[in-house]
């Protein structure tokens, strides 16, 4: 593949550990050592300050800024929408002071440097030795349940200096946005607390209560955007700062300042570090025993899935309906904090099968930003309803042309999602309440941007980008077409079944679907062109694409990766190397449409041309190793899903995390050694235990019952805590699972 693991960090079952300062891998280590809750995210930066490179980074889901000057294109069709999840204020702001002098984290200067993160609980902790006068520790956490709290806790512990010392506590509002610091307005400030507007008029209120285990003075002082209370004592025995921290969003800015101060003392007066350490405890507790991957045999990945998992129930557990998964998360400005297709075709699986509830919040994400997704297919010349490539709030918020005006996997991705998550789990209302108009506007979109050759005889898309980002402005490319091409029969399909339903004729009348116009899409599915050769069973990527110069990929220097960040951008597009799986990527899609020796076929023709420069390229690569028998190779690649961003494969883990990608660990894990195939009219499972691993353990939900898979190599045991509604097809053998405990023999 071309990239090599950079380990740091200790190897540990339940911890992410770094045991002594690695300064090359500070900014990497603030990624790592993120906290989130869906509604709220911290970077793992210093509460003290670092004086060298730092990312001090806070985000609220749904809070986002738009670009004081933004350049209005002279083209139409080019975006002008953009926004970015904006970094907010800094309620962790912590200064420490030796006597007058402030103490400035120096490597040099300490000892014992450790940093934990403990799974189990969510809960940060970074501690080291300054000199041979006191020792310090920080601990952060969030609350997982009651999400507008959190905690900081600090301890310093005298050695051989007992003096005067000083610590600082405070909301900083100064906070920068890639480099670039003014975008809050602080309104409203006083003991503790601070109100801060963006200029979209959205509001963020932060308030804390100190806890303090020593006799003090304290004094507050404001300056600008910096609330400050300035804490003084006398270090004679280990000293204890407790801080608890309320945060508040307004996406309206309508609350007023009163109203706040009456949501935040409710919240305060039932808030400890004690209590939200307990409530974690019992929040992953259950989390775990429903959702823990165990692998016996393989430390290093049993830690990575792990902490994927641990990092992805963070992100999102479906609280609501108006967030989605942004690439990175609330980790990071890399990406602006958009979501991408990845939602759809990476994330949509996971809830799925762990989380149906949530699976249908990120559909309905999209059903509340249908009306903007209209909007941008005018913009394009089309009808019907065209996804963004990126968004907060469901405008596009991409202004690279080449991406937002030429892919259409979001359209198409939400189409394959709203049939993937109706077929398992039969939510027929949802269908008619909210995923058949969707399909419409989808299908809408797809009849009226595509386009017949010259004598008629083939339908599809001219001047497109498919999820393969190294070819721009391509003709029939496979992937698009087929996914245009299922994306109106699903709509086809879902009318013609359900056409009698209330729902359906009340969405046909108010948006005019007619028979005539049906018809037209029939024709257009009939025609449409999907390259491919009977001979050799390869699908061709796009028209052209086997005439391209050929690059081995094996050449290219590790130092050049990303290749965005060091190859001329018209070079990436003058050959046949491959970013991310295109023509694999509708196969692992539609699996049990094609035969092992097709799917052979093009895995052996498109892996060696792949890059893997997206993130959730080896996960799918794994699948289809899997599958194919080339286990050896299955295993390297899940072992670069797993731990992508704890060995910083790709060199970029610093900008944030990979969360889409840590989704596709799971799906990894699950689709691939437990072989799970959810496209098919009966879900499939033919799991098998890698070589090296003496035994595995995954989870998932389906239909109401919990499902234990334990494999080894000579056995599965499915655990089931009530009977399942429907059959599961066991190697190939249907079964109606009951309660309990069933073991189906393999191997010798």
């Amino acid at each position: 593949m071309g990239k090599i693991a950079q380990r740091y960090l200790d190897v540990d079952p339940w911890k992410i550990i770094e045991t002594g300062f690695h300064e090359k891998q500070a900014v990497v280590s603030e990624s790592l050592f993120s906290l989130s809750n869906e509604y709220m995210g911290v970077r793992g930066f210093f509460d003290e300050g670092y004086p060298k490179e730092s990312l001090i980074g806070t985000y609220f889901n749904g809070i986002y800024e738009i670009p004081k000057n933004i350049q209005r294109s002279h083209y139409k069709g080019i975006s002008d929408k953009s926004h970015y999840m904006v970094n907010a204020a800094n309620a962790f702001y912590t200064r420490i002071f030796v006597g007058d002098e402030m103490f400035v984290f120096n490597p040099n200067n300490i000892s014992d440097y450790k940093r934990e993160l403990d799974l189990k609980t969510g809960e940060q902790t970074r501690s080291y030795q300054v000199k041979d006068l006191f020792k310090i520790t920080f601990k952060r956490i969030l609350n997982m349940t009651t999400y507008q709290v959190s905690h900081q806790n600090i301890k310093i512990e005298p050695i051989h200096y007992q003096g005067q010392m000083s610590i600082q506590i405070g909301i900083d509002f100064r906070t920068k946005h890639w480099g670039k610091p003014g975008f809050w307005d602080v309104k409203a400030y006083g003991n503790g607390y601070a109100l801060g507007y963006t200029t979209t008029n959205q509001s963020l209120f932060s308030r804390y209560n100190l806890d303090v285990n020593t006799s003090y003075q304290s004094q507050i002082n404001f300056k600008g955007r910096l609330n400050i209370e300035t804490i003084n004592f006398n270090l004679n025995k280990p000293v204890i700062i407790q801080k608890t921290i309320v945060s508040l969003i307004d996406k309206k800015g309508e609350k007023s300042i009163d109203t706040y101060l009456e949501e935040s003392s409710k919240l305060l007066n039932h808030a400890s570090y004690e209590k939200t350490y307990q409530d974690n405890q019992l929040f992953y507790q259950n989390y775990f025993s429903e959702n823990d991957i165990l692998i016996e045999g393989d430390p290093e990945n049993q830690q990575g899935i792990r902490y994927c998992l641990f990092q992805l129930v963070n992100t999102y557990l479906g609280v609501s309906e108006e967030n989605n998964i942004g690439a990175k998360g609330l980790t990071g400005e890399a990406y602006s904090g958009h979501a991408f297709w990845d939602s759809e075709t990476y994330c949509v699986p996971v809830y799925l099968f762990t989380n149906p509830k949530a699976a249908k919040n990120l559909l309905m994400f999209r059903y509340n930003t249908l009306k903007q997704a209209k909007k941008r297919a005018q913009e394009l010349d089309c009808k019907g309803a065209c996804y963004p490539i990126a968004t907060l709030n469901g405008d596009e918020a991409c202004d690279l042309w080449q991406h937002a005006s030429l892919q259409f996997q979001p359209s198409s991705a939400v189409a394959y999602a709203i049939w993937h998550y109706v077929k398992n789990t039969k939510d027929i209302d949802f269908m008619l309440n909210y995923g058949f108009e969707m399909l419409v506007e989808i299908a809408r979109f797809f009849s009226s941007r595509g386009q017949y050759n010259q004598d008629q005889t083939k339908f599809g898309y001219y001047g497109v980008m498919g999820p393969d980002e190294f070819q721009m402005m391509v003709n029939h490319n496979a992937y698009t077409n087929l996914l245009a091409k299922e994306s109106m029969f699903w709509m086809i399909d879902v009318y013609e079944t359900y056409q009698n339903q209330p729902q359906i004729q009340k969405v046909v009348q108010n948006l005019g679907l007619t028979t005539s116009e049906i018809e037209v899409m029939k024709k257009q599915c009939e025609l449409m062109y999907i390259p491919y050769d009977e001979k050799t069973k390869i699908y061709e990527q796009h028209e052209g694409f086997h005439d391209l110069p050929h690059i081995d990929i094996h050449s290219i220097p590790v130092t050049d990766f990303p290749l965005y960040a060091h190859w001329s951008y018209d070079r990436i597009y003058r050959n046949d190397m491959i970013k991310q799986p295109d023509v694999l990527m509708f196969m692992f899609l539609f699996n049990q449409r094609f035969d092992i020796e097709t799917k052979k076929a093009n895995y052996d023709y498109y892996e060696p041309k792949t890059i893997h420069e997206s993130s959730l390229s080896p996960s799918i690569h794994s699948i289809f190793a899997s599958e194919l028998g080339y286990k050896k190779q299955a295993l390297e690649f899940f072992r670069f899903a797993t731990r992508m961003d704890l060995d910083d494969y790709n060199r970029n883990t610093k900008e944030g995390l990979h969360l889409t990608s840590i989704a596709a660990a799971w799906v990894n894990i699950v689709y691939g050694f437990g072989g799970l195939r959810s496209d098919g009219n009966i879900l499939k499972l033919a799991p098998y235990c890698p070589d090296t691993w003496k035994s595995y353990q995954f989870n998932f939900h389906y239909f109401d019952s919990n499902i234990r898979v334990y494999v080894n190599p000579k056995e599965i045991t499915l655990t089931l805590d009530q009977d399942l509604k429907e059959p599961l097809m066991i190697y190939d053998k249907a079964y109606h699972l009951k309660k309990g405990m069933t073991t189906i023999h393999v191997g010798n």
